[in-house]
């Protein structure tokens, strides 16, 4: 117990230290944080998915999610996604190489996952290492990278959405039926053609989430996520229809997705996201905070709804770009 305590609280004070040292820019605290998301939800799936295909085994049996220990899942994101990464804004060693900071995650993971009393690995060892250095280290790194540097704009925007699809598509859901009767069974078991035509209407709100990501990257070179956003006002594509299609899409996909797992509780949350981003329109509107600055920005709110899409012949062509 004492292990694993420090193990946790040791990460998290040297994380927090970082946080509030006043030389750290907040888009390197950005970085940081997107690279923990991502390694943390990556892990978490690729342990629960190696644990229920009974490739090993997990002798502990306390602070469970899906039999992994939550807290052994966050103190290791912590050190592969914000930690490790981190390196590179030490004056000291500015120069070490992407490769060498790899290097030390693949380090610390077969230092973690080999520790006797935590994982016992058998002969699948090799492959469950190369797999949490490649689908979690590596992307949280480049994420990280990325972000911090400001740079490849498609491939950071498109990791966070698999991030926010993981979280939301996913963790949320497990986390309803981690403390409710229901489960993921009502899915799995359903013929895959039925599944299919149940999926068909998603097609709507990922369509209208992925077409303001895109146009997030292209027009405002940024992303969702509120500070990593758009560097100027972005009005073009689906944008010139709907001001929120982000937030509409979301409240459609989790409603549906409850209605697809026979949750209600997954279904209510859609309702509850309305009414979140009704209240925190200024966070949630990516737009919102460079529109403010700009001339258009008020005609642009008085001319596109935000929750019901324009017809397309009335589009304002002082918001039209090529």
């Amino acid at each position: 117990m004492i292990i694993r305590s420090l193990f946790l609280l040791l990460p998290l004070a040297i994380w927090t230290i970082i946080f509030i040292n006043t030389r750290i820019s907040r888009r390197e605290i950005t970085a940081s944080f997107l690279g923990f998301v991502w390694a943390f939800l990556s892990s978490l799936i690729l342990n629960v998915f190696m644990l229920q295909q009974n490739i090993w085994h997990i002798s502990l049996d306390d602070n469970l999610f899906y039999g992994i220990p939550l807290d052994w899942i966050f103190s290791q994101a912590i050190i592969i996604g914000a930690l490790i990464p981190l390196l590179r804004l030490s004056d000291q060693i500015q120069g070490w190489h992407l490769r060498v900071r790899n290097f030390l995650q693949f380090i610390f993971i077969f230092f973690i996952y080999s520790s006797a009393g935590l994982i016992l690995i058998e002969i699948q060892g090799v492959i469950i290492i190369l797999s949490i250095f490649f689908l979690c280290a590596g992307p949280a790194m480049l994420l990280s990278d990325h972000t911090a540097y400001d740079t490849h704009i498609r491939s950071r925007s498109f990791l966070q959405a698999i991030a926010w699809a993981g979280l939301l598509l996913w963790m949320f859901p497990s986390s309803v039926f981690h403390l409710t009767p229901d489960s993921w069974q009502d899915l799995l078991q359903r013929d895959l053609i039925i599944t299919i035509l149940y999926g068909l209407p998603m097609i709507l709100p990922t369509s209208l989430i992925f077409s303001a990501l895109y146009q997030f990257a292209i027009e405002g070179d940024g992303t969702a996520f509120p500070y990593d956003p758009p560097k100027t006002l972005v009005t073009g594509g689906i944008y010139q229809y709907i001001s929120n299609p982000m937030q509409l899409g979301i409240c459609l996909m989790m409603g549906w997705w409850g209605f697809m797992l026979n949750s209600v509780l997954v279904s209510i949350s859609a309702l509850i996201a309305f009414i979140l981003f009704m209240v925190f329109k200024d966070v949630c509107n990516g737009s919102c905070a460079i529109g403010k600055g700009n001339p258009l920005w008020e005609a642009y709110q008085k001319t596109v709804p935000k929750w019901i899409p324009r017809a397309w012949y009335l589009k304002p062509t002082i918001f039209y770009r090529k």
